[in-house]
């Protein structure tokens, strides 16, 4: 899969110091949700196992540095890359427990 990074998304990989190569590998071994025609793509522990598998153990280490990015893409195209507060297990969870509310109060 060809990717295709926006300007202002390089310059923000630039300034936070992210290497082009592991946006790379976070969207070809990372956990993908996706969305009306937008995906996410965020390091879990499963994502640097991969890793570790493709490149060999030490590169495990390396990507901890990373484990917090998230990447987003619509239709191949890189648009946001940035550091998250919390896994996505978490954000799933609460997506879901939200969803669950809003279905219960819609009921009411």
């Amino acid at each position: 899969m060809e990717l295709d990074f926006d300007p202002q998304v390089e310059k923000q990989m630039q300034r936070g110091g992210i290497p082009r190569g592991i946006v790379e590998l976070i969207i070809r071994f990372g956990e993908r949700q996706h969305s009306c025609g937008i995906e996410r793509y965020a390091v879990t522990r499963r994502t640097i196992k991969r890793i570790r598998r493709y490149l060999g153990p030490d590169s495990g280490r390396i990507l901890e540095r990373y484990a917090s990015l998230y990447a987003i893409t619509i239709e191949n195209r890189v648009v946001t890359v940035a550091r998250n507060g919390r896994p996505i297990r978490r954000i799933l969870n609460d997506q879901q427990t939200h969803r669950k509310e809003a279905e219960q109060f819609i009921r009411r």
